[in-house]
């Protein structure tokens, strides 16, 4: 049943839903119903839910979530605060019900029965806790990075290649079939919901970036894998805002925060002081790139005080 409910944070759960899908919703409320029509539209063969957590938008866009519950069934969460990506995904967890989550960024559309395929992948393949599917722009074009490696020292120091090639050498393979990776986007991520529970979720201390990197991370050490499913796709109408100050600023802060929460002490700070000298360089021939990260890890960046929740 369609239904509008206050911020709570605690909320009994009985798992027997196949999938609960969840998207967040930030003053994008024709992305967030296009998103659910295209879901209805291709899903069948599957008992699903879709619970839509509204991150403090303004009135009239929350009033057009509303509206649409007369004529999709929904469940809408009406968050008293931007909880910011991890936050918001974490809250509609839980009022999740499914054995499995896909978290689904609003900007998404469905072209195909893709939660069905996925489902019957990842019951068929236990060790799997997380899949990502193909994400296209509105052109048909595919993304970069739908896939990737943990941004590691590894890949600072030797300069990986891009995701495609290096997985394509490492596998020695045309990618056409699923295959194990670092991490996928979190545009599209499909869990298995004890996956998700015995990694710990999203963190909700990440306004923004790098969730999709420190959740598969944790994954990991659970014993679950992360997987790539090329035979599905959606499109991702994604935004661009890359040159955004503020943005630049929470990218980095939320990379350092991420390697220094996984990794050791010595760890964190070696990269830390390749990040320096990096982008001390680079500032200096491109300033409006590079000069904001470098301040960040200048100051030791993982701090979340330098966060955009921490000032807004």
């Amino acid at each position: 049943m369609s239904q509008s409910i206050g911020f709570i944070y605690f909320y009994p759960k009985i798992n027997y839903m196949d999938v609960s899908v969840i998207i967040v919703n930030f003053n994008s409320s024709g992305y967030t119903i296009n998103c659910i029509d295209s879901i209805y539209k291709f899903t069948k063969d599957l008992s699903f839910e879709i619970i839509v957590v509204d991150n403090q938008s303004k009135p009239e866009d929350v009033k057009s979530l509303e509206a649409h519950l007369q004529n999709a069934d929904f469940t809408l969460i009406k968050s008293k605060e931007n909880l910011g990506f991890g936050g918001g995904n974490d809250l509609g967890y839980q009022h999740a019900s499914g054995n499995h989550l896909a978290f689904v960024n609003n900007d998404a559309e469905l072209t195909e029965n893709s939660l069905l395929q996925l489902l019957n992948y990842s019951q068929s393949n236990p060790k799997v806790g997380c899949i990502g599917l193909k994400q296209v722009d509105e052109n048909g074009q595919p993304f970069k990075y739908s896939f990737r490696q943990f941004i590691d020292l590894k890949y600072h120091l030797f300069n990986q290649k891009k995701p495609v090639k290096y997985y394509s050498n490492l596998y020695n393979s045309d990618l056409s079939e699923p295959f194990t990776v670092d991490l996928v986007s979190g545009a599209f991520m499909f869990f298995k919901t004890e996956a998700y529970k015995k990694c710990g979720g999203f963190d909700p201390k990440i306004f923004l970036f790098y969730e999709e990197m420190d959740i598969c991370l944790r994954l990991k050490k659970q014993g679950y894998i992360t997987q790539y499913y090329p035979k599905s796709t959606f499109i991702h109408y994604m935004g661009k805002s890359s040159g955004n100050v503020a943005l630049k600023l929470e990218f980095t802060v939320s990379y350092l925060y991420v390697i220094k929460k996984n990794y050791s002490t010595l760890y964190y700070q070696f990269l830390r002081f390749v990040l320096i000298l990096k982008y001390g360089i680079k500032s200096i021939f491109k300033p409006k790139k590079h000069l904001v990260p470098f301040k960040i890890a200048l100051k030791g960046g993982d701090s979340l005080r330098f966060s955009m929740r921490a000032k807004g």
